[in-house]
């Protein structure tokens, strides 16, 4: 604690002549100045004497921070440290609750929700994502410490240490953030660094995606029957492209009362529905949803592969797991097609046929089957390709929508549904800057005999589908009108 006798001790250890032409309240600044870093210590110090039962019971995260905020301006309004580079008492109240109990310069990009994603590469690399662009934030840490105070406090509710021994982890912060951090000792800077995946806390809905046009009204009539008839599906594309998000939104077309298990690493779907959209409402579906860890936790047996086997023992209609990676997982995933189940899922792929050559790669890896049968096998329990990408201009479309009819060989047969035909690209003047990307989507094809004798046997009227078996006419134009699709979440 800041007080008096240290004070003294400051002044006693130091010696100078008097100018007498200073005055009093100059000396008193010059000599008992502190640095942030020294008041930091010091008011967390504080915070630890006197702190109640009550705050250290106190688990919920949103509740403790403004108990700590409490202490944080008894502690400033009844010590008066002098700091370095705080004229205002107020600044440095401000500054100490960001660093207590918040993160530091990069407080702001936690709170604002246009942010996606926060990336820091060093101390002063910070960079954020904000509608699919990427910028450089202003605020940078201090030094390489203070990064990795911040980082601790990151990863700390997740129960993770970084260090020389562990250099790479993965971890969840309060707000339920994902987080990768990776320690300074294998930079070739000695720099540590870390990326933040923010996640909504609102989920996006079909409405808004029809209005930024990452699909067209149409196509959302296809992407909701898909689930709705039991058909299974992929959803593809890079990192960062929503692939998650549009999932999420297929999903909420599955009859409510159709067991979903989902098992995801970590978990990002919010898929409970509550009677009448109430936060307190009786909850309406039926769904289970796990959080995997990765294989080479030997901490729990939980690995994505193990709970998809333990899934198929629940009685699921449709197991959705997150994202495959390893070649088990693959193998599990297509073991759970052929005894009955349904599933969705994600995978990282350039396009339609590009995914199911991934799959067969992956599932080959793991099982002695003739190439051609399982690859039969795969295009038999996959029936839709769902394809998005994030464009130049920072927005995410839905690029191509395909149906998968079968194999011959070794070679699937696909059935393009729709696509988005690129037309040029609108930039500023002088400088290049992509402003957007002009172009459509187009329908390309119509549904297969098969596909629709399955959507009827669901019980979907063929007034729902009927513009889809067809051929495409030349002068077919895709809208972005969202009014009228009886969306019921």
């Amino acid at each position: 604690m800041l007080n008096r006798g240290k004070i003294s001790n400051m002044q006693q250890k130091t010696s100078y002549k008097s100018n007498k032409h200073e005055d009093g309240e100059h000396l008193k600044k010059k000599y008992t100045t502190i640095s942030f870093d020294e008041a930091l210590e010091l008011c967390q110090k504080y915070i630890t004497k006197i702190a109640t039962n009550a705050f250290r019971r106190e688990h919920n995260p949103a509740r403790k921070r403004e108990m700590t905020k409490a202490y944080i301006y008894e502690f400033v309004d009844s010590q008066k440290p002098v700091v370095e580079g705080f004229n205002d008492l107020s600044d440095l109240k401000k500054s100490l609750t960001n660093e207590i109990t918040h993160y530091g310069p990069i407080t702001k990009a936690m709170q604002d929700a246009s942010i996606d994603e926060i990336r820091a590469n060093a101390p002063d690399q910070i960079f954020v994502e904000s509608g699919g662009k990427t910028l450089r934030w202003e605020e940078n840490f201090n030094d390489r410490e203070h990064m990795e105070r911040i980082i601790s406090k990151l990863i700390g509710v997740s129960k993770v240490r970084l260090t020389p021994k562990i250099p790479m982890v993965n971890a969840r912060t309060i707000e339920g953030y994902r987080v990768n951090a990776t320690h300074g000792e294998i930079s070739p800077y000695s720099a540590p660094a870390f990326l933040i995946r923010k996640f909504s806390k609102k989920s996006i809905t079909p409405e808004v995606m029809i209005k930024n046009e990452s699909f067209s009204t149409n196509m959302f009539k296809l992407l909701s029957l898909i689930p709705k008839s039991d058909l299974s599906w992929i959803t593809v594309g890079p990192t960062g492209s929503g692939k998650t998000t549009l999932n999420e939104i297929l999903v909420k077309e599955i009859n409510p009362m159709s067991r979903i298990i989902t098992i995801e690493n970590p978990s990002e779907m919010r898929l409970i529905r509550r009677e009448g959209n109430s936060e307190h409402g009786r909850i309406i579906n039926d769904v289970l949803q796990y959080e995997s860890v990765p294989d080479d936790d030997d901490s729990s047996p939980a690995t994505m592969e193990n709970l998809l086997i333990n899934a198929m023992r629940q009685s699921p209609h449709w197991i959705g797991p997150g994202e495959l990676r390893t070649p088990g997982e693959f193998a599990t995933a297509l073991r759970a097609a052929q005894t009955g189940h349904y599933f969705f899922t994600t995978l990282h792929a350039e396009g339609d046929r590009e995914a199911i050559y991934r799959f067969l790669t992956a599932y080959l890896m793991a099982s002695n089957e003739p190439a051609e049968l399982a690859l039969r096998n795969i295009c038999n329990a996959v029936k839709f390709v769902v394809y998005q990408e994030k464009l130049a201009d920072g927005t995410r479309k839905v690029t191509s929508i395909s149906e998968i009819l079968g194999s011959d060989g070794l070679e699937p047969i696909i059935n393009p549904i729709y696509k988005f035909v690129c037309e040029d690209v609108l930039e500023e003047e002088g400088s290049h800057k992509v402003l957007k990307i002009l172009g459509k989507h187009k329908r390309v094809g119509s549904l297969s005999e098969k596909v629709q004798q399955s959507m009827l046997k669901s019980g979907i009227k063929k007034s729902r589908f009927n513009f889809l078996t067809e051929p495409p006419k030349d002068l077919e134009k895709e809208v972005y009108e969202p009014d009228g699709l009886n969306i019921n979440y």
